[in-house]
């Protein structure tokens, strides 16, 4: 098959992140795929893994927007001279080139619902879902229908997953190594999380956790991997706590999940969350998770048997459930163990791929 994927940009990101195992799945299976985004601080990556990368200037918030035309044009152009058998979007205004693209060239569409979108009203009479939509979670599924009146029938249940093979083991030495590098304290209990810097995170909870956790423990510090706009809004949070000292705001350079393994306890405090791809390499280490009962994070955890879920907006058990990680190793290995049985078994990115890669022959068979 040839397949064309449409996002808005290759920065660094769960839909990113997606798209690369996507896209680097289906190449490896023998699929033509090109990818037509705005670029990126993660292009390069695409690139040296023979995935043929077109730029458009589609970094847009606006679905009405003359960059949306500009776009329609250049892929057009690549449409006509080599002919695709699927067009595949990622975010709302993809969707609406897609549709536009899909009318001209009676190609089949498909998107993937990636969150939850607010349901406003043009939103709801150019819905632009495509001939059918791929739902990453059960709760983003339900939204589809409930929401925007997919028809059940339409939609894929296809869950994220990852590459189990780039999460090799770190040695003890490793480890503490990687913990000086950071300034970390030999013998530190690190709670932390891998999250873009933004509201809908909820990171502003779990800084409100860590003086609650400290009056019963002080070797746990907090490492919080990222950025985004609400950084300094998080570090005033963290000094008017008087716990700056205990908390470590770190952008990477690399792949976020490297540094992973620093961590002892994760924490994803999410608002929403469609389903929660760092929830998923957190466990590839085989680190506990805590979590918020939101989205589609239940998909991934069962309550006290591969994780803990926790209430959302709720300092107080986020601290309950990391002195009770800290404190009760046995629950700490079960949990983990757990959860890497489970991620195998649903969770993988070759599983993903060849998921999807039934939807594309379906769609097309049924055009």
């Amino acid at each position: 098959m040839r397949i064309l994927h449409i996002a808005k940009h290759l920065n660094k990101g769960g839909i990113t992140s997606y798209l690369f195992s996507l896209t680097a799945g289906l190449t490896k299976r023998g699929h033509n795929v090109i990818l037509a985004s705005s670029g990126g601080e993660c292009e390069d990556v695409f690139r040296n893994n023979s995935i043929k990368h077109i730029r458009i200037p589609i970094n847009t918030k606006k679905e009405i927007s003359p960059s949306v035309l500009y776009s329609y044009f250049i892929l057009s152009g690549v449409i006509s001279r080599e002919p695709v058998d699927v067009i595949h979007a990622h975010t709302r205004v993809t969707q609406v080139l897609a549709a536009l693209l899909s009318r001209r060239f009676k190609i089949p569409l498909v998107t993937t619902c990636h969150g939850f979108f607010k349901p406003r009203w043009y939103r709801k009479i150019f819905p632009c879902w495509g001939d059918k939509v791929i739902a990453i979670s059960n709760p983003v599924k339900k939204h589809l229908i409930n929401d925007f009146k997919v028809s059940d029938k339409d939609i894929y249940l296809i869950n994220n997953g990852i590459e189990l093979n780039k999460f090799r083991n770190y040695s003890p030495r490793e480890i503490q190594e990687l913990r000086r590098k950071m300034s970390l304290p030999e013998d530190s209990i690190v709670a932390g999380t891998v999250a873009r810097f933004s509201t809908v995170k909820g990171l502003e909870y779990l800084i409100n956790a860590l003086p609650l956790v400290l009056k019963e423990n002080r070797k746990v510090v907090l490492l919080l991997i990222g950025y985004g706009e609400e950084e300094e809004r998080l570090k005033k949070i963290a000094k008017s706590l008087c716990i700056q000292d205990k908390i470590i705001f770190f952008k990477p350079d690399e792949d976020s999940y490297e540094y992973l393994p620093l961590m002892d306890i994760f924490v994803m405090p999410s608002i929403q969350e469609g389903l929660g791809l760092s929830i998923l390499e957190a466990q590839a280490y085989k680190i506990p998770v805590i979590a918020s009962n939101v989205g589609g994070i239940p998909d991934i955890i069962e309550d006290n048997v591969n994780g803990i879920l926790v209430v959302p907006k709720d300092a107080l058990a986020i601290s309950k459930a990391i002195l009770r990680l800290i404190n009760d190793k046995n629950l700490c290995l079960n949990i983990r163990d757990r959860a890497y049985e489970k991620l195998v078994r649903s969770f993988t990115s070759e599983k993903m791929v060849l998921d999807t890669e039934k939807a594309y022959e379906e769609i097309i068979h049924d055009a």
